[in-house]
């Protein structure tokens, strides 16, 4: 190692890396949060599409959509619940507007079209944590 970097003292941080490394994927969670990396998703048109961190009033938005949501089973969303509603409009809005900040043309019924079952899931998992929204128990 640089024996300038050697000699300088170490600080706490330093010392509880040492100590208690953190794992390679961690440390890409942090550098994306701190310089706002988007994330990236292909769909079934074969193209990838970034997905940034929403805006405030996006992110607002999100956090309720996400609530109203079952984020671990997609296709839970689709079948009616005890009152005969579904989530599946949630679910729509919410992949949609994963989209609008790059993409404002991308309408509901392409990504209809070009979005799986897997594809869904990952998008919402990718806002959720982008935007570090904690689902809160309902």
């Amino acid at each position: 190692m640089n024996e300038r970097l050697d000699a300088l003292p170490k600080t706490e941080a330093t010392e509880r890396l040492e100590k208690d490394p953190i794992t390679q994927e961690e440390s890409d969670r942090r550098a994306m949060v701190l310089f706002e990396e988007d994330e990236k998703v292909r769909l079934r048109d074969g193209e990838w599409y970034h997905i940034p961190p929403f805006g405030l009033k996006d992110g607002r938005k999100a956090v309720k959509l996400m609530n109203s949501i079952n984020s671990n089973v997609i296709v839970d969303n689709f079948f009616d619940d005890n009152d005969g509603n579904d989530k599946y409009d949630v679910v729509i809005e919410a992949i949609h507007m994963a989209f609008r900040p790059y993409y404002p043309d991308m309408t509901k019924d392409y990504l209809e079209k070009f979005v799986d079952v897997v594809t869904a899931k990952q998008i919402i998992d990718i806002v959720i944590g982008l935007n570090n929204i904690k689902k809160s128990v309902l």
